[in-house]
């Protein structure tokens, strides 16, 4: 047999159905032969079963299973998420333990009592994986002191909402981890001080290749910490403490192994976050960035370009998210994220507004739901603006707001909109965007909302019969795609549900007899649609006359209908 990683999850408060699928297939098992049974065919079926279920029915049961279940080819995921699975754990453990190669402490109130209650030490020889969720300072001290003696300790997760002060003995005891490569301490945002001395020559160094800095910290800490991990290949950093950190205190690191970065951060700005690209003397070849400080120089194009050429040579992957909340100052610039410098690396600006803020992204550029086939990419033109959040009975004087502020930073070629909206209320929205190209919305709804200007104007009229493309995820009536079709009365591809009391056969004549002259593509997703259906639909076009030089056919759930 194969050497296999099965999951052992001692959790007794399964969905129902789940639990019906164990109760069959457990049944089905004993009433089975199963000393006939392949091996093949019984790795499938352990895959759905629960561990605690197949330990405590087979153990006992039969000779193959007993080998089976303590057999070193098989190595168990420990997932202990609820109270009551303690017990039952610390019943079996010893059996299993050479076998386990991961172990997911996330019991509530009781992990630092179960800490206590059982030792890990070198007889774990599988042990690779560890969480811990919630533990005490003093316990994660003693814990850690234990972990030492693991030959194959590849990965340690702690994450805790009790202070830990002082987290020197903390690191120190995690960078002496012999065979440790990935490291995170997420302390959810609780304030601590790192002392820690930087590490000197004849010193060992860490093992750690992945380091998840999840608190605060200062730019001279994160020097100290950094200096253990000569081996380090990527670096996420979550939090940098306002109101200590100073960028220039920060000590020339040369990490030659660095090649990821990921940053969280409210408290950098610009300049602070170029001397510590500078600072880090690595060959970055990926950059993930968020950014919350009010710094609109995020949004330079042009700075970003000349740091990523003289520092970043190397780079390949890169991504930018800048938030901006309603108190930002506005800089009356536009940026330049279309140039040929982002254009070559297929990297374009995107805007997503929310209920409380403006989202603004740089990040690759991935197939969107207008492209069909060969369509050509306009890197020049592929803004888009997503709304998330809408307000629909209310005046939207602040979404409003934050659409001229955004129309203020870029050109918006692309609307998302992602939940339902009104006729009325669309019609506003576009309004303001004299360039769309494309729309895509979750849902259509008749509802008129309270606003003193008429809809739709001259100018929502004039800028809908600018779109080409239009998508409506949920339909609910008919009428929502003849208004689609008539404020955008040059359409050339249109994605629409089948409405769900229609036939399709009745939904997609009603369509074809309004569709206007530049409509060539029309997607419809319907639920089980197959090749009969496709041939019923072709026979009705045919004897209909109602298109001439067609093709039809379907992709999973979507039919296409494409002509000249």
């Amino acid at each position: 047999m194969d050497h296999m990683k099965r999951t052992l999850s001692f959790n007794p408060l399964s969905e129902e159905n789940t639990k019906k699928l164990r109760s069959e297939l457990l049944n089905e098992l004993r009433i089975s032969s199963i000393e006939n049974l392949s091996n093949e065919l019984f790795n499938e079926i352990f895959d759905y079963l629960d561990g605690i279920d197949i330990y405590l029915a087979f153990s006992n049961l039969n000779h193959r299973f007993q080998q089976l279940l303590t057999s070193s080819s098989i190595l168990y995921k420990i997932e202990l998420i609820h109270i009551s699975s303690k017990e039952i754990f610390m019943l079996i453990y010893k059996q299993i333990k050479h076998q386990i190669y991961s172990i997911n402490f996330q019991i509530p109130v009781h992990i630092n009592q179960l800490l206590t209650s059982f030792i890990i030490d070198s007889s774990f020889n599988h042990l690779q994986s560890l969480i811990i969720e919630d533990i005490q300072s003093d316990k994660l001290i003693s814990f850690l002191n234990t972990l030492k003696s693991l030959p194959r300790l590849f990965s340690l997760d702690i994450r805790t909402m009790h202070v830990m002060r002082d987290l020197n003995n903390i690191y120190q005891l995690i960078f002496a981890l012999p065979t440790l490569k990935y490291n995170k301490l997420d302390l959810y945002g609780n304030e601590c001080s790192i002392s820690i001395p930087m590490a000197t020559t004849g010193k060992p160094f860490s093992t750690i290749e992945y380091l998840h800095i999840d608190h605060y910290y200062t730019f001279d800490e994160l020097s100290a910490l950094i200096s253990y991990t000569a081996k380090l290949r990527h670096l996420n950093l979550s939090y940098i403490n306002q109101d200590n950190s100073d960028i220039e205190t920060m000590l020339p690191i040369n990490l030659e192994n660095l090649t990821s970065v990921s940053m969280y951060t409210n408290y950098i700005n610009f300049d602070e976050f170029e001397i510590f690209i500078q600072n880090i003397y690595s060959k970055l070849k990926t950059l993930y960035v968020i950014f919350k400080y009010q710094d609109i120089t995020f949004l330079d194009a042009y700075r970003w370009e000349q740091l990523i050429l003289r520092y970043l040579s190397q780079l390949k992957k890169f991504s930018l998210k800048y938030y901006e909340n309603r108190y930002s100052i506005d800089s009356g610039e536009r940026t330049q994220f279309n140039s040929s410098f982002w254009i070559e690396r297929k990297l374009i600006f995107n805007v997503e507004i929310n209920e409380y803020n403006i989202l603004y992204l740089v990040c690759p550029y991935r197939n969107r739901w207008y492209e069909y086939k060969n369509s050509t990419v306009d890197y020049l033109k592929s803004t888009q603006l997503t709304i998330n959040y809408v307000f629909s009975g209310e005046p939207a004087d602040n979404l409003f707001k934050y659409i001229k502020r955004v129309l203020n930073i870029v050109q918006i070629y692309h609307l998302d909109v992602q939940q339902q909206i009104s006729i009325d209320r669309l019609m506003q929205i576009i309004h303001l965007l004299p360039d769309l190209i494309t729309l895509k919305i979750h849902s259509l709804t008749f509802y008129r909302s309270f606003f003193n200007e008429e809809f739709p104007t001259t100018y929502s009229i004039e800028h809908a019969s600018k779109i080409k493309k239009v998508y409506i995820e949920k339909t609910k009536t008919i009428e929502e795609i003849y208004f689609l079709l008539n404020i955008c009365p040059h359409i050339e591809f249109l994605n629409v549900e089948c409405i769900h009391d229609m036939t399709i056969e009745l939904f997609l004549r009603d369509i074809l007899n309004k569709i206007n002259k530049d409509l060539r593509l029309l997607c419809i997703y319907v639920s089980k649609a197959d090749d009969n259906m496709i041939k019923r639909l072709s026979t009705m076009i045919d004897n209909e006359k109602l298109l001439s030089n067609y093709t039809i056919h379907h992709e999973l759930d979507n039919i296409y209908l494409q002509w000249i």
